[in-house]
């Protein structure tokens, strides 16, 4: 989830994406967060906000699917009430070759971005279906959002405490790729306050604090565009989310969360 809800490779290396990562095991699961302001600075910060993500993933016959909806009621300081709701659903394929992507987003910055990415000979194609036909070509050297999950959980049982890598998760425009840092701190030993935190699946689990920034890669210095927060699970699912946007910034807490049956694939 970028969190989007959602969402990697190292960046500076050049080092070329496996064509099939070995992904820790990630469980499917849906999960709803609630949000609340947890602080906010200068003129252009909200007065209060809050919201709800709902999210859902799926790792099931070689494939990963995520559907997320984020609705944000905000007050700015003077003017009207806001309320916004974005959606984002995504499909990746296990071998990280294929990556297509759809989001809608209402309130202030309504549009509708629709496209597919392809992993081919040492490149990455994009092909936007909408606001309108676009293509974007760059070199293969960049992840997709399953598999930035799955190399940070392989960074974080290696002890690795900062992982950088090129992103491409179809958010914003659908154009735009990502230099992420990823700051992983060591394992938690102490109990996850979260209220859905204490479902069995999760019980035993090793978790890291994670913190992503995300910087866009035509852009060399400066503040990241956002930064993002969450404790992350050995199996992929996030507790204790916080969104910085500079100004003001969200905590989300996990309050229920569900674990689908493994589904039966053909081998």
């Amino acid at each position: 989830m970028r969190l989007t809800a959602s969402l990697l490779c190292l960046m500076a290396t050049g080092a070329a994406v496996r064509a099939e990562p070995q992904a820790p095991s990630l469980a499917s699961h849906g999960a709803l967060y609630l949000l609340r302001m947890a602080d906010a600075t200068g003129t252009k910060a909200p007065a209060t906000a809050e919201g709800m993500i709902s999210y859902h993933f799926s790792a099931d016959c070689d494939f990963y699917a995520q559907t997320l909806r984020q609705a944000i009621d905000m007050q700015p300081q003077e003017g009207r009430r806001q309320v916004s709701e974005s959606r984002v659903s995504t499909y990746e394929d296990g071998r990280g070759q294929d990556f297509r992507f759809a989001t809608n987003e209402t309130g202030s910055r309504g549009e509708e971005v629709e496209g597919r990415a392809q992993r081919s000979n040492g490149a990455l194609a994009i092909a936007l279906s909408a606001p309108r036909p676009q293509k974007i070509s760059t070199d293969g050297a960049v992840l997709f959002p399953t598999q930035h999950v799955a190399r940070l959980i392989e960074a974080a049982e290696r002890g690795e405490k900062i992982l950088l890598a090129r992103v491409f998760d179809g958010s914003a425009d659908g154009r735009k790729i990502f230099n992420v840092t990823a700051v992983i701190g060591a394992a938690r030993n102490i109990v996850d306050g979260d209220p859905a935190a204490n479902a069995p699946q999760l019980r035993g689990l090793k978790r890291w604090p994670v913190s992503l920034a995300y910087f866009p890669e035509s852009v060399r210095d400066g503040l990241p565009d956002y930064t993002l927060s969450y404790d992350l699970y050995e199996n992929g699912v996030s507790t204790n989310l916080r969104l910085d946007y500079g100004d003001y910034a969200l905590v989300g807490a996990l309050t229920r969360i569900e674990f689908p049956a493994q589904a039966h694939c053909r081998k």
